[in-house]
């Protein structure tokens, strides 16, 4: 395939792509967007029930995780005191409790998305309303000084 062939491919791949992606500046004809694809739903069933398991069962099970971790490696640096042993597990023991800590704070960062999604949508929808309603023109005509 010589180079003019394919820069012709690619041009018109382009073009398609170009007249199949959404525009702003038509009306859809149909709610969805008039491309037949339905209209952009979140799933609140599932995220209640993804922050019931992240604070019923990942968070206290990291919790208790990390809890038998420190004890298990503080009896084992205890036990190896006199030995380099026990620096190394000083150590290691110092890096799990912060990716310990790490995880937790990830866990409620996921938490607090979650919650906040379905308050997101509904306020960025209720905004645009908003912002529609100032572009209409008043129910009874047209108001003010240069009104005909």
């Amino acid at each position: 395939m010589s180079f003019d062939e394919e820069w012709a491919r690619v041009r018109e791949d382009a073009s398609v792509r170009q007249e199949s992606a959404t525009r702003l500046n038509s009306a859809a004809a149909s709610p969805g967007g008039g491309s037949g694809q339905p209209d952009l739903r979140t799933n609140d069933p599932g995220k209640a029930a993804a922050v019931k398991a992240l604070e019923t069962r990942l968070q206290p099970d990291t919790q208790k995780a990390g809890i038998v971790a420190d004890e298990s490696t503080d009896t084992a640096e205890t036990a190896f005191t006199s030995w380099a042993t026990s620096a190394g597990l000083k150590s290691a023991h110092e890096q799990w409790a912060m990716q310990v800590k790490s995880l937790q704070a990830r866990l409620d960062a996921d938490k607090a998305a979650l919650q906040g999604t379905r308050t997101g949508f509904t306020g960025f929808d209720n905004g645009l309303q908003q912002q529609w309603l100032l572009l209409q023109p008043p129910a009874g005509g047209p108001q003010g000084p240069y009104a005909r």
